[in-house]
């Protein structure tokens, strides 16, 4: 029986193709993977088309973007935000900016600027003004586009050093209130060196400190809805509040909206 079994062939044992199958469908893919990224490389689609910018007011368009290192041209897939980023920090005036890629082709760069607060007149030549920023930079006016005086003008101010923490108590002011200063001027005393005077457009001066600024500049409009009507003066905002007329040098002492409550809530 052994003998009997030894004379029968043995079958061979087939492969399964399916192994070998799969190698060359993979092959294939990856070839037609390469194939299509060289025809998108070489294609216009994978190259920015346009740069778009929003949100700027104190740089141009052609500004920013020559700042940004983008052109049109380069390859869309090699724009990195860190890097615009990076880049943008040579504008002072810029805060952050975000980007937004729109295929095919467009790069949006959406820009946050830091506020104005007002402007410095040149004391070299009158006619020049510089904005100065909430962060207390004051940019070159070489360095921005022209702008619309549309913020409080420094006319007068001797310490550089005090320009940050006035820029600060500014951004703090309502756009209400901010926009009824006309000039501001620092005046400081023996006593006081952060001590300023606002020049109102409705025809009054306040007199006030730095350190305060932004807390009783707020009180303003209440103060002056209670003077007589017509009457234009000097008011104090100090430690204590008063009201001196132009044509008389009475005073009026005055009680702060923040003062008046106080006094019905005791």
């Amino acid at each position: 029986m052994e003998a009997y079994d030894q004379r029968i062939p043995q079958l061979k044992q087939l492969k399964p193709k399916g192994k070998g199958n799969r190698k060359l469908i993979a092959l294939l893919l990856l070839f037609f993977l390469v194939l299509l990224a060289v025809l998108f490389f070489r294609s216009p689609y994978s190259k920015v088309s346009e740069i778009a910018v929003s949100g700027n007011a104190l740089y141009s368009e052609e500004q920013i973007v020559a700042a940004s290192g983008l052109k049109v041209g380069m390859q869309f897939l090699n724009v990195w935000e860190s890097r615009v980023r990076e880049n943008l920090r040579q504008l002072k005036g810029v805060q952050d900016v975000a980007l937004v890629r729109s295929f095919p082709g467009l790069i949006k760069l959406e820009v946050k600027e830091y506020k104005r607060v007002a402007y410095i007149l040149s004391e070299e030549d009158g006619r020049k003004v510089f904005p100065l920023l909430e962060n207390g930079y004051v940019l070159n006016d070489g360095d921005v586009k022209q702008l619309i005086v549309d913020k409080p003008l420094i006319r007068s101010w001797q310490d550089p050093a005090l320009l940050g923490p006035l820029a600060n108590a500014l951004a703090q002011l309502s756009p209400a209130v901010l926009a009824q200063i006309s000039d501001i001027s620092l005046t400081p005393t023996p006593y006081d060196p952060q001590r300023i005077t606002l020049y109102m457009r409705d025809g009054n001066e306040v007199r006030s400190v730095i350190h305060q600024l932004a807390k009783k500049m707020a009180w303003y409009p209440s103060i002056v809805s209670e003077l007589p009507e017509g009457e234009k003066g000097i008011i104090y905002l100090l430690e204590s509040a008063w009201f001196s007329r132009y044509s008389s040098s009475d005073k009026q002492e005055l009680v702060p909206p923040e003062a008046e409550k106080e006094s019905t809530e005791g």
